[in-house]
């Protein structure tokens, strides 16, 4: 069986997903691409560090380099004793002077800076995630390989609770087995009774055409998708 463990450094496969799932678990206000900042959040400018590893000096350069500094000027002479910007920085652990070392960098303005990273201070942090379910038809029968309820994985993981089958995060499979690209019209409703679980493995009838699975988890969240045979 597989051991099903959900935890940050697996959600940060994909640093494109990861970044924009960080800043949707930190309720931050995304700003548009192109932009030196990621997003806004409580005032202050946000900014996601690489994910994938620890947050070093040289990844500070995007931000001193692309700093406005005619706006810091203009910002410090009319509040000298303010700091020039406000800033977030994002990351997935990183050197312990990182946030004096930018500080340095752009002495004489004044910034305030500060580091939430996800290791320390976010453990409980929850990341929204799609489920994901591998699904076959093989020899005249469907079947439910695997389910991965992203969001209920993460809850259970949080909670340390242990589950070393798919079935028991399952509220219903659905199979339409001639879905018609617009409405789900199920011939399988699989809902097992109270400690009971679903089967998991259908007979495909034979005049099928395009199937497509519904599954349900506990927290009443869906996975739905094309199965091809044939």
């Amino acid at each position: 069986f597989e051991v099903y463990n959900v935890n940050h450094y697996d959600i940060f496969r994909n640093p494109v997903e990861a970044k924009d799932l960080l800043l949707a678990a930190l309720e931050v206000d995304k700003l548009p691409a192109g932009n030196l900042y990621d997003g806004l959040l409580d005032g202050r400018m946000v900014k996601v560090m690489p994910v994938n590893r620890i947050a070093t000096r040289a990844d500070l350069n995007e931000l001193i380099t692309g700093f406005d500094y005619r706006a810091f000027e203009k910002r410090r002479a009319d509040n000298p004793n303010q700091p020039v910007e406000k800033i977030t920085l994002v990351c997935m652990g990183h050197e312990p002077d990182l946030a004096a070392q930018l500080k340095r960098e752009v002495s004489p303005y004044l910034l305030d800076v500060q580091v939430v990273d996800i290791l320390r201070d976010k453990q409980d942090l929850q990341f929204k995630r799609d489920a994901e379910a591998r699904v076959t038809i093989a020899g005249g029968w469907l079947e439910v390989q695997a389910f991965y309820p992203m969001n209920l994985l993460q809850k259970l993981s949080l909670q340390k609770e242990h589950v070393e089958e798919w079935r028991e995060l399952v509220e219903s499979v659905m199979i339409d087995w001639n879905y018609d690209g617009a409405v789900l019209t199920p011939a399988v409703v699989d809902i097992p009774e109270k400690n009971e679980l679903v089967v998991g493995r259908y007979r495909v009838p034979e005049d099928a055409g395009t199937v497509r699975v519904k599954i349900t988890d506990l927290l009443s969240e869906s996975w739905e998708g094309e199965v091809t045979h044939g």
